[in-house]
């Protein structure tokens, strides 16, 4: 066993010592930083002189927000939101610059941001003047529209009749009336993920591409394949290595992230109900819980990546090649877009590593169906992703294993 971990040390030392691999992990890591703090480099303009910085807008929205956290997001909130919001005058669109929205609507805007897309249809959209004269009955309504639109919504889709009960099920579970929390900590999350999941698999594609296909550039297959432990011991280790520095790289970056969003916007919400952030979401789950589901996900993901990236290392002769072909899966599907009135077609683009990173993936309403089995995505993509990855480790032995030395 001894040999084993030597084996993995000797590997895991090749492909750090790279100064290539350092600096796109440094790179990777900066970029991380960025990507959680974008948002709050530059400022705010009107009329071509700057109002505010996006940090200082951001510190008073998380106030204003704060101060409302723990109230339920009832039929009295809403009018109360809907009597701040009736005092921005007519405007041509821009009722941000208005005094009368950042003294009276801007504390309400969280609310405002949940409410609004309830009562949109597919004819018209909702807009800040039809919800200055929401009436206190519509109001009462509101979660009673909010069924609604999703009866409406799940009826629409083209799944079985199961799936639909399931999901009208899973719906009306969700507590009632939500109670109101800040959560752009777990939000801003839930938007870099997909970003984060790229970022993570390409890294690993490159500190993982010249495992098996580097030997063949140097020609130290023909040492290791005529080696004692060349077909067994030392072939495990490669790809315990790929895996291992896989799941390392994926979880340095989700850990990252995750704190720098929780550290820079905030950790409040940990226990708010998802429908904060989508109000039509169907899934009684807490802001706390969802990030777990979605770093399952963008893991599981990045692990199936690296099989993808090991088995093509094992065949291919170079890790340029290697390299190339992988951006190509992970890229190429977020180029393009499929329509879900399309079942299969839909749930097989979601099995593409950047979408099972996905928010929208994973959180899906459209479920998995299988053997009439239905199966909640953010359950089935990373089971699926996990399943790929056993089943490819065997190719990726044989294929370096059966090489033939010349």
């Amino acid at each position: 066993m001894n040999g084993f971990w030597s084996l993995v040390n000797f590997e895991y030392k090749k492909i750090l010592r790279k100064r290539s691999v350092q600096i796109t992990l440094l790179l990777a890591i900066l970029f991380t930083v960025f990507s959680v703090a974008g948002t709050l480099f530059g400022s705010y303009y009107v009329d071509g002189k700057p109002y505010e910085s996006n940090y200082d807008a951001m510190v008073k929205d998380r106030t204003y927000a704060r101060a409302l956290a723990g109230r339920q997001l009832d039929g009295e909130l809403i009018m109360e939101t809907v009597g701040a919001y009736s005092g921005i005058p007519k405007s041509d669109g821009k009722y941000f610059d208005t005094e009368e929205y950042q003294k009276l609507a801007r504390p309400y805007s969280g609310i405002y941001s949940i409410v609004r897309p309830v009562f949109n249809t597919y004819s018209r959209r909702f807009n800040m003047e039809d919800f200055q004269v929401l009436t206190k009955e519509q109001a009462d309504q509101f979660y009673i529209t909010r069924r609604a639109q999703q009866e409406q919504l799940v009826e629409q889709t083209h799944m079985s009749a199961k799936a639909k009960e399931q999901v009208l099920a899973l719906d009306a579970r969700i507590k009632t009336p939500l109670t109101f929390s800040y959560t752009d900590g777990y939000t801003r999350f839930f938007v870099l993920i997909n970003t984060l999941g790229l970022t993570a698999a390409f890294v690993m594609a490159i500190c993982v591409a010249p495992l098996f296909s580097g030997e063949y550039v140097s020609g130290a297959d023909q040492l290791i394949l005529a080696s004692k432990h060349g077909k067994n011991k030392l072939i495990a280790a490669k790809l315990f290595t790929g895996f291992s520095l896989a799941a390392v790289i994926c979880l340095v970056l989700i850990a990252l992230s995750y704190g720098l969003s929780m550290g820079i916007f905030g950790a409040d919400g940990s226990n708010a109900p998802l429908q904060l952030y989508e109000i039509l979401l169907p899934y009684p789950l807490t802001m706390g819980q969802t990030a777990l589901l979605l770093v399952l996900c963008t893991f599981f993901a990045c692990l199936m990546t690296a099989a993808i990236t090991m088995l093509l290392s094992a065949k291919l002769k170079s890790p340029f090649g290697v390299i190339v072909l992988v951006g190509v899966l992970l890229i190429g599907p977020m180029l393009g877009r499929i329509s879900h009135t399309n079942i299969v077609q839909y749930n097989l683009y979601r099995l593409f590593p950047t979408q099972m990173a996905n928010f929208s993936s994973a959180v899906n309403s459209i479920q998995y169906e299988l053997l009439r089995l239905v199966v909640k995505p953010y359950v089935f993509l990373p089971l699926f992703a996990a399943a790929v990855s056993v089943l490819l480790t065997p190719f990726v032995y044989r294929s370096f294993k059966n090489h033939q030395i010349v």
